[in-house]
């Protein structure tokens, strides 16, 4: 059994540089496909020591769970690894579902915050935290690729704010990291989605801008990724 379980709710939304990282540090890791199989059975909990929760498209609607069985099944699955204090990295409306199976609510925010943007780091909390206290700049660029918002998880720490989403990265138990936006995205992730949800953002033109002069937000994302995955191993025993 792998040492962290990956929950893919899309088959265009991978690891990305989170994938690249475990690799360089030889920490096995498997794909559940949440999209064609539901939510695993609780009882893999305990062959495994980590999980990530990736996101979707902004048609992936993680404030509608009730319509959706499979994301039902994640968020009980979720809620059972909370109470076994998994480790977690969760981004995007992986995100959300974690938040709402701590008990957050989810909602579908005003305006979508799609394309590059930048975050502002809550030094009340952060500056103890595993990662941000690791981060030296007071705003961080982000990728941020949403449309659904949570609210405060309970008991939660707050680390980065936005001024159209709030809790724009938080955390749970101090080995759970929730992320609105994509530290995980990498050149060929950002193309596939430019590609093949063009209308996310805004139409043709205005996705295909997205690609232009990125080759330093990639890198700080790589190195935020870097630093993230440092982390998550820390927890992993």
């Amino acid at each position: 059994m792998a040492k962290v379980l990956i929950l893919q709710n899309h088959p265009d939304f991978d690891a990305g540089s989170f994938a690249e990282e475990l690799k360089s540090r030889e920490i096995d890791f498997d794909y559940h496909k949440v999209f064609e199989s539901g939510a695993p059975q609780p009882e893999l909990l305990s062959g495994v020591k980590g999980l990530i929760i990736l996101g979707g498209p902004l048609s992936f609607r993680v404030d509608q769970v009730e319509k959706n069985p499979k994301l039902l099944e994640q968020i009980s699955f979720l809620r059972v690894a909370l109470e076994a204090h998994q480790p977690m990295i969760a981004v995007s409306q992986g995100a959300c579902l974690l938040a709402a199976a701590q008990g957050a609510w989810v909602e579908k925010a005003p305006k979508a915050v799609t394309g590059w943007t930048q975050g502002e780091i809550y030094s009340d909390y952060s500056r103890n935290s595993v990662i941000y206290s690791k981060v030296e700049e007071k705003r961080i660029p982000a990728f941020s690729y949403l449309d659904t918002f949570h609210g405060f998880p309970p008991k939660g720490y707050w680390y980065v704010y936005h001024p159209d989403c709030r809790y724009f990265s938080s955390g749970i138990h101090g080995n759970c990291y929730l992320f609105n936006f994509h530290p995980e995205v990498t050149e060929a992730l950002l193309k596939t989605w430019v590609q093949k949800f063009p209308q996310d953002f805004g139409g043709e033109e205005a996705a295909q801008a997205l690609l232009s002069g990125i080759d330093k937000k990639l890198d700080y994302s790589k190195d935020f990724s870097r630093k993230i995955i440092h982390a998550f191993a820390s927890f992993l025993r």
